[in-house]
């Protein structure tokens, strides 16, 4: 069956394109057409058919016919013995996100779970673009195969390659250059206050350490899309591409390390989720949810490399890096649910709780990304330590990697990483991940950076009480807007919504710490709240606080064995 899209925007400011599908040599009664609901590295059920005004058919382009929708993303034609087949449909474009669609004047970036309905049993078959852009637009980027010498006709090899290649349209300004013989553009939307010259030098060193870490580049070409936004932040990997978000001001020295290690982060996806994959994430199944216990590894160790690759292509200071690690093990041992979620389990749940945050998730849930991090660094010092410094987690991507290359179509499981873990640690790994990532683990992480030359200093206040609260000053009101369930706040009795009156039947501020801090751990305040407009009066006992403080330097004294373990991990060859 032959598929031909045409994608026109008529009136952009509209926030509409306009997609004709036509469909020649059908052999089938039925066609079943079928839009995604969610979209590869986006772990969400995200209903993109909602999108859809409505679906069109005819056999000559004149005679249109509503077609019949038999769920929420999927319509049926009855084809009567034709051979052609024409589809139409309006699709609203305007929330801009890496994950979906947005039009305007100005221009359009596209996503393909987000925009094309695909013929169901025709998924392995190639799919053509035509793309009529307004004539005031002059500029598309994307990684689809360009046909009939045309930048502005394109061809998908299969669904998969359709779905997961954006389509950015408009006068966007592109910038190319070679990193790793590997071809890439630079596709940039937006002003803000980007030093250009700068970030293609640090990519290029970027791309040159992740592509030794893995021993080849999979690509022929690379994409990064980057759209300037005042202040949204993220990115989505693709398989030879990345569509990301940064603030527009954001690349000033104090911001940029989070810019550029974003962009690290969604390249080292090119391996780590694009081609190393869970087995469960391949084939997709567009039609609902993909459950896997693995993202704390495809996530967190991507997370773990994309500071640590910056510090290693000489992007980031030691300093920084140290620094950003300390950060992040602070951001694991103080996150209430620690003890609750394990990093399997949330990275099972991510469908229904990741991306759907309550003012309670910090007492249940972790972050696959930074804990899976965290653990990632420790399994990395594991294996260090265990070898001498003759192998660390490099060596484990390696590995991984050639067996992808051996067997492509084969993903991957727990099992495999625990056999590739062992097998480059000459040890039995299966012990850590049963602690780590199967169980909710007491975090004890100074021993290891001891043996690795590595001060992990407690820096935590000495007797300094804590409500465990966290409060926004809004419209003159203080509103409590979450609680840690560890502390006097939570325990005693009070609820996120509620607006904090009085402390001790005085009048808070914006500073209302103040009010107790002459206090100690174990005494009471009363704490006057507005709750759904009722003055009540809450006797609330004050802790010690419990939250760690870590800062991470190098040793001054340490031993020839740790000196050499240090330099294995802060090596930046």
């Amino acid at each position: 069956m032959q598929q031909t899209y045409t994608l026109s925007f008529p009136a952009p400011h509209t926030h509409y394109t306009h997609v004709n599908l036509a469909l020649a040599k059908i052999n089938i009664p039925v066609v079943t057409l079928r839009m995604a609901v969610w979209t590869p590295g986006s772990y969400l059920v995200r209903e993109f058919a909602k999108q859809i005004d409505a679906v069109d058919y005819s056999f000559d382009q004149q005679q249109w016919q509503r077609a019949v929708k038999t769920d929420k993303n999927t319509w049926q034609i009855a084809t009567n013995g034709q051979s052609h087949l024409y589809i139409r449909y309006d699709l609203y474009c305007f929330e801009h996100s890496v994950r979906t669609n947005y039009i305007d004047v100005e221009h359009a970036v596209l996503n393909g779970a987000a925009t094309f309905l695909f013929v169901e049993g025709a998924e392995k078959t190639p799919k053509d673009i035509h793309i009529i852009a307004p004539e005031n637009w002059h500029n598309i980027s994307t990684t689809l195969e360009t046909i009939n010498q045309s930048v502005w006709q394109r061809r998908a090899a299969n669904l998969d390659e359709l779905i997961d290649s954006p389509i950015e349209i408009g006068n966007h300004l592109s910038y190319f250059f070679d990193a790793a013989d590997v071809p890439h553009e630079l596709a940039i939307y937006g002003s803000s206050n980007c030093n250009t010259e700068k970030l293609i030098a640090d990519l290029k060193k970027i791309i040159e350490v992740e592509t030794a870490i893995f021993g080849g580049h999979p690509c022929n070409a690379y994409t990064f899309f980057i759209q300037h936004t005042d202040n949204t932040f993220g990115g989505l990997e693709h398989l030879h591409s990345s569509l990301n978000h940064v603030a527009r001001w954001s690349y000033e020295p104090k911001k940029y390390q989070q810019a550029i290690s974003l962009l690290a982060h969604e390249y080292f996806h090119l391996w780590n989720v694009k081609r190393i994959r869970p087995k469960e994430l391949g084939p997709f199944n567009y039609h609902e949810e993909n459950y896997t216990e693995l993202l704390w590894f495809f996530e967190g160790v991507t997370s773990y490399y994309d500071d640590y690759i910056c510090y290693r292509a000489g992007v980031t200071t030691q300093e920084d890096y140290l620094s950003i690690v300390a950060k992040n093990i602070n951001t694991v041992v103080n996150t209430a649910g620690i003890d609750t979620q394990t990093l399997a389990e949330a990275s099972w749940d991510t469908w229904l709780k990741y991306y759907r945050r309550t003012e309670n998730s910090n007492n249940t849930q972790v972050s696959y990304y930074t804990q899976g991090a965290v653990v990632a660094m420790l399994f990395d010092f594991i294996i260090i330590q265990a070898t001498d410094g003759q192998h660390h987690l490099d060596d484990v991507m390696k590995a991984l990697y050639q067996r992808y290359l051996q067997r492509p179509e084969e993903g991957i499981t727990q099992q495999d990483l625990i056999n590739v873990f062992s097998e480059v640690s000459g040890l039995d790994f299966k012990p850590y991940f049963q602690q780590y990532i199967y169980n909710t683990p007491d975090f004890s992480p100074q021993p290891h950076f001891e043996q690795l030359g590595l001060t992990l200093k407690d820096t935590t206040p000495a007797n300094k009480v804590y409500l465990g609260l966290y409060t926004q000053w809004k419209d003159g009101r203080l509103m409590i807007t979450e609680l840690d369930k560890n502390y006097g706040a939570y325990q005693s009795g009070l609820n996120v919504h509620d607006e904090i009156v009085a402390i001790d039947l005085y009048r808070v501020t914006q500073d209302f710490t103040k009010l107790y801090a002459h206090k100690k751990a174990g005494e009471f305040i009363s704490v006057t709240v507005s709750r759904q407009g009722i003055l009540k009066s809450i006797p609330v006992l004050l802790s010690d606080d419990k939250r760690k403080q870590y800062e991470l330097s190098l040793a001054a004294h340490t031993t020839e064995k740790a000196l050499r373990l240090r330099n294995k991990w802060l090596s930046t060859n």
